[in-house]
């Protein structure tokens, strides 16, 4: 079977790429005619700035979806990043070299696959300056304009990035296959669901491109993750770490909560 190494950058519709690091996470470069932005920086392994720079030869500014691990590690590569400002202390706490190398220690079974060596987390030790950026907040490419909206859930501090000249949303981790709620960080079920319907919402026929798994998300499955997230609202949870999905069905689409983080 044919494995990815480090990068792969893929092309899609109207100036977009999606550059996946490790096959483990999606990041997207998104050109305009005077500049270009960088939608999450994956893991950090990699020096993204370089990967980025060979794809567009425009400024490139840098936009984070929500601060964990695996979609802002790679902000190392870069001077300063846009993060919400609810995440700026769990952004703050993956910066900490041991602990980005504690995360790239969870990848040993993938190294033979991936290449991945938690050796990395040592490679860089800037810290990128955090740049607030809030709901209403738009980044002119020159020809395109990128829009933020608030979506918390996922992260306290999730946002989506809506591309006015596609109709692209990039949603980072808010809304996939596989929605997890029960990390430290993660707002309740029932703040999630609101954002979830304010995603499907805004996509109308435009694609939904997530952090990982098969892209774009098919407004079917975005469906039935609100339909899920509404019956855990109204009927509340009695396992804690329960996944949500349908006996007899596939394993994805899935919400992982925990009990107190329903309501």
């Amino acid at each position: 079977m044919k494995r990815r190494t480090d990068i792969e950058a893929t092309p899609l519709s109207g100036g977009i790429w999606q550059i996946s690091e490790y096959d483990m996470v999606n990041c997207y470069l998104i050109e305009g005619e005077e500049k270009a932005c960088l939608i999450d920086t994956g893991c950090g392994a990699v020096d993204m700035a370089a990967v980025a720079a060979s794809l567009t030869d425009k400024p490139i500014t840098v936009l984070i979806t929500h601060a964990h691990e695996d979609h802002l590690g790679g902000g190392v590569w870069f001077p300063e990043v846009y993060v919400h400002p609810a995440d700026f202390r769990t952004a703050r706490l993956y910066f900490n070299p041991f602990v980005k190398m504690g995360f790239l220690r969870t990848q040993n079974k993938k190294r033979k696959q991936h290449a991945v060596s938690y050796l990395a987390a040592f490679q860089r030790d800037c810290k990128p300056k955090l740049l607030p950026v809030n709901e209403g907040d738009a980044f002119d490419l020159g020809g395109r304009t990128i829009e933020t909206y608030f979506t918390p859930g996922h992260s306290v501090g999730s946002l989506t990035f809506r591309d006015t000249r596609t109709g692209a949303l990039f949603v980072g981790d808010h809304v996939n296959l596989l929605t997890t709620l029960q990390y430290p960080c993660a707002a309740t079920a029932e703040v999630w669901l609101r954002s979830a319907e304010k995603t499907l919402s805004l996509a109308g026929d435009a694609p939904i491109y997530s952090g990982h798994g098969k892209n774009p998300l098919s407004k079917e499955d975005l469906a039935t993750l609100i339909d899920w997230g509404k019956e855990l609202v109204a009927a509340g949870n009695v396992k804690p770490d329960k996944v949500k999905t349908k006996r007899g069905e596939s394993r994805f689409p899935c919400i992982v909560y925990k009990t107190d983080r329903v309501k």
